[in-house]
């Protein structure tokens, strides 16, 4: 199994002068094959016969430098130093991480402290960075970023790249990377902070007899997962803090964007009670460049996003009994957090011509718990699922529904699990109406919301009036702007194009309704 190399583009918190260079770990003596290749290459090798996992900075190693390894035995610390060509560097050693640095490192930044809601001052650890396939370089979209042994946590965007929040009371926990069919990787908060990182992880290859073990019924599979669903989800009310964004996109313009900050009350799973929202913060950005005339507003929004908790509002995809409309099939097994996990198909009967869903379902082959969820409207009638999807539209424009995606995922915490992602990819075509030659074009819409934070104790339901209607259209509610909108809250960041427009029409933020 080859080990993880993690290449830290950030400069780290660590005092020069507290190093240890014989560290026991360092005089190992290892043997190593000869080889030839990259740093990066040659480093792995390393990684994978000592056990050991590099960290450094972009500037103190080229990882496309060409390096070799000479067969034989040798001090690991000598092999690094072979391998890199630079006499001067230098390592200190912390668990199973080898950081790598030169004299020249810059100091760090100080960890600030930022002002919460509640106006107490607590300071926070923030780490951030992009997370690549292993052999391939490519950014892996939507990877869980969690602390463990504790519910704080969030979502890379489209891009891999990933912001996490800290408070400083917990700089000496680990952070897990976690990507469905990928190993997931632990790395200590301590090696992370104040800077811009690349995390590799590496694909899981699941063999060949775990495989022939679980093959059974996929009806059978789903039918007890939702059996143990008072075992693996909470039964009591909770407090989610969550980061919400939608958006609409045209003509590769946004729009516009809203993103904000939630609490919400979730009531047990088994509840039939609607979820409550109170908003925290709150932004929009609108590009009054782009016409009026192809308004267009979604169900989507909040609203969607609450319901798309599966396991507390189950879709008719997860109603098996008194005849189901759908046939599943038993199609992969991968992994979730290095768990095996059943990849199970579901799609429409065939004699059914409505507007349902097809797409895959993720369950832990070990206790039975729905992991994720991967699944759209039938393409073959999603023109049928309009009047679902669309609120409003222009009087002088036809538009038909071309797609609608869902993604949802639940993480563990304290032996049970919690709704963790969710986003919605919606796309329609546009015409003018009585113009039969006119070409008709697409726009996008999109929300996401990431539970950052969950809190089991002292929960209470909102007033009504802290409540905010879920079911009205987001993007039309009046707020306030906040200079220092983010605070210590995690969020999303936003992928390269949407950061561009924001940076473009950063002008036209409201600061005032």
């Amino acid at each position: 199994m080859k080990r993880i190399l993690f290449c830290i583009f950030c400069l780290f918190p660590f005092c020069l002068s507290a190093i240890v260079p014989d560290d026991p770990v360092l005089n190992k003596a290892i043997s190593l094959p000869k080889s030839k290749g990259t740093v990066y290459e040659m480093l792995n090798i390393i990684s994978e016969t000592s056990g050991m996992l590099f960290i450094y900075n972009n500037k103190t190693l080229d990882n496309n430098k060409k390096a070799k390894i000479e067969k034989g035995k040798n001090t690991l610390k000598q092999a690094i130093l072979d391998v890199t060509q630079k006499p001067d560097l230098k390592m200190k050693v912390i668990g199973n991480h080898i950081l790598l640095y030169t004299e020249t490192t810059e100091a760090p930044k100080t960890i600030p402290s930022v002002q919460e809601t509640d106006s107490i001052k607590q300071p926070f650890i923030k780490i951030e960075g992009e997370i690549k396939d292993q052999d391939s370089f490519e950014p892996l979209p939507f990877t869980s970023v969690t602390l463990n042994d504790n519910s704080i946590g969030t979502v890379a965007n489209q891009n891999g790249q990933f912001v996490l929040k800290i408070p400083d009371s917990l700089k000496y926990g680990t952070v897990r990377f976690s990507y469905v069919g990928y190993e997931s990787k632990d790395i200590p908060v301590e090696l992370l902070t104040e800077g811009n990182m690349d995390v590799f992880l590496n694909i899981k290859v699941v063999s060949i007899q775990e495989i022939i073990i679980n093959i059974v019924n996929p009806l059978k599979i789903v039918n007890e997962m939702l059996e143990k669903r008072s075992e693996n989800y909470s039964g009591k009310p909770l407090h989610f803090t969550a980061f919400y964004r939608e958006g609409i996109d045209y003509k590769n313009g946004f729009i516009n964007l809203t993103e904000a900050v939630f609490n919400i009350y979730k009531h047990p799973f088994y509840s039939e009670k609607d979820d409550q929202v109170k908003l925290l913060k709150m932004r929009k950005i609108s590009n009054k460049n782009i016409n009026d005339s192809i308004l267009l507003k979604l169900k989507a929004g909040i609203s969607a996003s609450l319901l798309l908790d599966l396991i507390k509002n189950l879709p008719d995809f997860l109603e098996t009994e008194g005849g189901s409309l759908y046939n599943y099939a038993k199609i992969d097994m991968t992994t979730i957090d290095s768990k095996p996990t059943h990849v199970i198909a579901f799609e429409q009967k065939p004699e059914t011509k409505e507007p349902l869903y097809k797409g895959e379902l993720y369950i832990d082959a070990e206790n039975s718990v729905l992991s994720s969820a991967h699944f759209e409207i039938n393409p073959l009638y999603i023109k049928k699922a309009k009047s679902s999807l669309v609120v409003k539209q222009s009087k002088g424009m036809d538009i038909t529904p071309k797609g609608a995606v869902y993604t949802v995922s639940y993480k563990e915490f304290s032996g049970k699990y919690y709704l963790h992602y969710i986003r919605g990819d919606l796309s329609f075509t546009i015409r003018k109406k009585g113009w039969f030659f006119n070409r008709s074009s697409t726009i996008n819409s999109f929300f996401e919301m990431v539970v950052s934070k969950v809190d089991t104790t002292d929960t209470k339901p909102f007033s009504p009036k802290e409540s905010l209607p879920t079911s009205k259209i987001f993007s039309e509610t009046k707020y306030s702007y906040d200079p220092n909108f983010w605070e210590n809250f995690n969020i999303i960041p936003p992928e390269q194009k949407l950061s561009n427009e924001i940076e473009r029409i950063s002008s036209k933020i409201e600061e005032s309704f």
